[in-house]
C-alpha cells in the first residue's frame, strides 16, 4: 500500500513538471497545462514513462530492501 501512495504522489508531483515540458503558445496557467497532458500524446507518453521509471525504483527498493544489510548478502 506504501508503494501505491509513493507511485501517487510522485505522479502528483511530476504533473506540472510534464505540463510544462515544452512551453507552446498557450496561457501559463496551470490548471491548464495540467489538462493539456491528457489531451497531447507526448505529455502522455512523458507520464507513462515516469511513472514506469517510478515504478521501477519502488519495486527495486521493495525487493531488494537496502535498509536491511543481510539482504546483500
Amino acid at each position: 500500500m506504501k508503494a501505491i501512495r509513493f507511485a501517487a504522489a510522485t505522479a502528483a508531483f511530476l504533473l506540472p513538471a510534464t505540463a510544462m515540458a515544452h512551453p507552446g503558445a498557450h496561457p501559463n496557467d496551470l490548471a491548464y497545462d495540467i489538462a493539456h497532458i491528457f489531451t497531447e500524446p507526448d505529455h502522455l507518453l512523458a507520464m507513462a514513462m515516469a511513472l514506469g521509471w517510478g515504478a521501477m525504483v519502488v519495486a527495486v527498493g521493495l525487493w531488494f530492501k537496502p535498509w536491511r544489510a543481510s539482504s546483500w548478502r
